[in-house]
């Protein structure tokens, strides 16, 4: 894409960051009528993830036919800085059925009104899906954002898995426990951005490996322990080759069963890693791509954790592929022309500030949890298979028309149309969603910046009595019945009996973290979503990178990674 034309200071006052404006982008905003942001990408993705609980789950009870049900909704929805009556929740089936009308919530837009204050409103009475759970999904309650699972466990925004626990952002893995950003993979634990691996164990960045652990940026490494950059090796400890004999009886020195040892030596291998290059962005197969994390893209700017992109700018976790799309979190599939989004995909097009448009949207406008072959919508919520509606009210198509006009029009005059909606819309507190891992904020903070906050209850932080062995071989099953306390947050947690199995297949201690502490640990395993324009480690080229330069890392530019790692 071109080269910055010029530049615009982010209107947030708790923000100096700037906003880059290029020829590309102009034209793009021409196209979707748009204006152009007046905050920076830091602050435009962190009001998206405050929209998005994806792992805070609470016992609730449906709405309409009364069952218990888990739901990212809490019954008593205790929120500072935001309303404290709980929302109207249905569980899957009530939600996606026949038993209400969407429609039945409509009401006319007023003209004297800001369209977010009314849009709020019409969210807060509509019922609230428990969870977004698409497809059947067998023995997996505890789980959100979630496609045909078995017997999952707390496992989120991922899709065709069994036997899987405490996991986020995965697609066809079995067996597999604590892991991020994990496709195709069996019997792995503690695994970040890997694919195609079995029996793999606290690695990342690695490739169709076996029957290893610590691995970083490996691929098609098979009986390998502590090791970085390798190809297709075997038996290889710290990149050094040994025998079968001697690799075995190595690795079992380290005592690697001993949570102690466990500690001190995934502290030791950080430092191993650091003696090794890596590349300035993680990702194969891209052409005139920046960002990190990306899969075969092509002419995409400052895009993250995303595959199949192109002539897209600022998306994040948009794995299915989309094409001419800006400022899009989340999803992709057969989508295009998408502005300022969470949650748009599978055959979406034409869609501007909405959360959650997609499976045949078109024409969406400002509307949250509208699926399945929705067609021109403005400020709806929860509407499936509607066309030419507002605010939930019926139009018919040559009344939508100018009205919608109109409205917009009205939008362009008050600042609003384009933007994503204000914090208060979001029916959740800042620390129950992906806003808190990315953009740390207190409660003072989050509640001066417009956001909401969730109080933790006291309930959940008892102390703990019982005393957890240090070695796996000491644990038996009594602590499936023991209330443990996480050693980072406090908060309680309990192992589940699939969870213990595992822990003494692979020999390894149990955690001192609850899960949510454990997910932490994996996202600051990754760079952040920030480039830094630097150079080359060894040939000194300008690069672009997530690695910040005052970061220990050498970190090579393509060509001389690659020389160095093949």
């Amino acid at each position: 894409m071109e080269g910055i034309i010029r530049t615009k200071k982010c209107s947030n006052d708790c923000c100096d960051g700037e906003i880059p404006i290029t020829s590309w982008d102009i034209e793009f905003f021409k196209k979707m009528d748009v204006a152009e942001p007046t905050e920076c990408f830091d602050c435009r993705q962190q009001l998206k993830l405050s929209f998005r609980n994806e792992r805070k789950l609470y016992h609730n009870k449906c709405g309409l036919c009364n069952k218990p049900i888990v739901a990212i909704y809490s019954p008593d929805h205790r929120l500072a800085g935001g309303t404290s009556k709980p929302y109207l929740v249905y569980c899957t089936t009530c939600w996606w059925g026949d038993g209400w009308d969407p429609l039945g919530y409509g009401r006319d837009f007023d003209f004297s009104r800001p369209a977010f204050d009314q849009i709020r409103e019409l969210h807060e009475a509509v019922p609230k899906l428990a969870l977004l759970v698409l497809g059947d999904n067998i023995n997996s309650d505890y789980a959100h954002d979630a496609y045909r699972l078995e017997n999952c466990y707390l496992t989120f925004d991922g899709e065709q898995a069994r036997d899987c626990y405490y996991g986020e952002t995965f697609s066809h893995t079995k067996n597999c426990m604590d892991f991020f950003v994990t496709k195709e993979c069996e019997l792995c634990y503690e695994t970040v951005n890997c694919k195609g691996c079995y029996n793999v164990n606290f690695s990342r960045y690695s490739q169709n490996c076996s029957d290893s652990s610590f691995l970083l940026n490996c691929k098609g490494c098979k009986n390998c322990f502590g090791c970085v950059n390798l190809q297709q090796k075997e038996y290889h400890v710290f990149n050094k080759p040994y025998s079968k004999e001697e690799y075995e009886k190595i690795v079992a020195s380290y005592g690697l069963s001993n949570h102690s040892n466990l500690v001190k030596f995934r502290s030791e291998i950080e430092a191993f890693f650091l003696g090794f290059p890596r590349k300035h962005i993680n990702g194969i197969m891209n052409d005139n791509a920046t960002g990190d994390n990306l899969n075969n893209c092509k002419d995409t700017t400052e895009c993250y954790d995303c595959d199949n992109l192109r002539d897209c700018k600022y998306c994040t976790n948009v794995q299915m592929g989309a094409a001419d799309c800006y400022d899009v979190n989340i999803w992709g599939g057969d989508t295009s022309m998408v502005f300022n989004c969470v949650g748009a995909g599978a055959g979406t097009q034409n869609v501007i500030g909405s959360f959650y448009a997609g499976v045949g949207a078109n024409n969406i406008y400002h509307s949250l949890v509208c699926m399945n072959n929705n067609k021109n919508l403005f400020g709806c919520v929860g509407l499936r298979q509607k066309k030419f509606c507002i605010l939930n009210k019926q139009y018919t198509e040559a009344e939508w028309g100018p009205m919608f006009e109109k409205i917009k029009t009205y939008m362009k005059s008050t600042g609003e149309w384009g933007t994503f909606f204000p914090p208060a819309v979001s029916p959740f507190g800042y620390n129950e969603t992906m806003a808190i891992e990315y953009y740390p904020l207190t409660k003072d903070q989050a509640l001066e910046r417009g956001f909401k906050w969730r109080d933790p209850d006291p309930k959940e932080y008892l102390a703990q009595t019982y005393i957890t062995p240090e070695d796996i071989s000491q644990v038996d099953d009594g602590i499936l019945k023991e209330i443990l306390a996480c050693t980072c947050c406090g908060k309680n947690f309990k192992l589940v009996p699939q969870e213990l199995k595992i822990y003494r297949q692979k020999g390894f201690p149990i955690p001192r973290k609850c899960c949510d502490c454990r997910h932490l640990d994996r996202l600051a395993l990754r760079n952040p979503r920030k480039l830094w324009e630097r150079n080359c480690t060894k040939c000194s080229a300008n690069i672009s990178s997530s690695y910040a330069p005052e970061r220990p890392e050498k970190v090579y530019c393509e060509k001389c990674y690659l020389a160095e790692v093949y």
